[in-house]
């Protein structure tokens, strides 16, 4: 496996905030080696060592993978261009795993790159690859990601609505429609929900409301401020066990979906994971929640605002979705195993 992204060690989910693209790397690697699979996976910095049964080490090592053994398959993550790295023996089998913009790929190096290689595309869900009009020697598939085992593991000690607190729980930057939020928030869920709690995981913002980034605008700061005693708090991201005990706390997650390009929903089959109900306008949403039984797709404020307060105060609407999110869980476990069967 090979990932040109940020540095990072698979310990860092245990220490710190880590980006969901590199979380997903790290499950799926531990997942091949829970079906018994034998697995290198490289990545743009960190140090070497072996944990949880995989090998860690650099991109750009000297050394062939697995000391110059075998190699049966090749999976790189996200970027065309690694197709073409010279730790990859000539001849392998390639798998590219993009959760792009798959526009991108029609850019003249990674149309080379899938040309030369005969690569796999694997798209993260069925409208992705609209985008994409190169050709391949292969015709691209879609597997879905899944949910990190610390949210599933999370969200067995809380099966209760009475072991959840009032609380709703997003993940977000400032460019994502935390505003819009935290509106909804104010003038549906608030006055009808005394004592809840929303809880915003935004670093940006986390550090704006410190003074140290000015990067955020002073109107959104200022509307955290003025909703402080209508429940709204603005809290820095954790390690991943962290985050899944809280979103295991939650009894709903919220998620807007009209900003952005993302195209994997990693936070969403995280929350489901942790029984968590999601709430959404759409988006990648619409691909990971089922609507009305796992979560809700709305399609404006009052709608958004009433639900995400059902999910608060009612226990039986809670109860429901939150048994269906969790018995419908996807994990990368599952990813590994449709990926056996290419």
């Amino acid at each position: 496996m090979l990932d040109r992204s940020i540095g990072f060690d698979p310990k860092d989910r245990e220490a710190r905030p880590l980006g969901s693209r590199q979380r997903g790397f790290i499950a799926l690697a531990e997942a091949l080696v829970a079906r018994g699979h034998k697995v290198e996976a490289r990545r743009n910095g960190g140090i070497d060592l072996d944990h949880h049964g995989v090998a860690w080490r650099q991109l750009d090592s000297a050394m062939p993978p697995f000391g110059g053994d075998p190699v049966d398959r090749v999976l790189v993550w996200r970027d065309a261009e690694l197709l073409r790295h010279p730790s990859i023996p000539e001849g392998s089998d390639c798998w590219l795993w993009f959760d792009g913009m798959a526009s991108d790929l029609n850019a003249d190096k990674a149309r080379l790159a899938l040309l030369e290689t005969g690569a796999q595309v694997i798209f993260t869900h069925e409208d992705q690859g609209k985008a994409f009009d190169g050709d391949t020697a292969k015709r691209p598939i879609v597997i879905a990601p899944g949910a990190c085992p610390a949210f599933a593991m999370a969200s067995n000690m809380h099966w209760a609505f009475e072991s959840r607190e009032d609380l709703a729980v997003t993940v977000a930057n400032s460019k994502t429609g935390i505003a819009q939020l935290i509106r909804i928030w104010s003038a549906y869920v608030a006055p009808k929900v005394p004592g809840a709690i929303l809880e915003i995981y935004a670093a940006d913002l986390f550090s704006a409301m410190a003074g140290e980034n000015d990067d955020v605008s002073e109107e959104l700061v200022d509307m955290v401020r003025d909703n402080i005693d209508k429940g709204v708090r603005v809290c820095h991201p954790m390690p991943e066990a962290d985050m899944a005990e809280r979103i295991a706390t939650a009894r709903a997650f919220l998620h807007h979906g009209k900003y952005g390009n993302d195209q994997v929903g990693q936070w969403i089959y995280d929350a489901l994971a942790a029984a968590t109900p999601v709430v959404s306008y759409g988006g990648i949403a619409k691909a990971r929640v089922e609507n009305g039984k796992t979560g809700y797709i709305v399609p404006d404020e009052t709608a958004y605002g009433n639900l995400v307060m059902q999910l608060l105060a009612d226990r039986q609407i809670f109860a429901s979705q939150s048994e269906a999110a969790r018995n419908s869980r996807r994990e990368w476990l599952n990813v590994a195993g449709e990926l056996e069967k290419l």
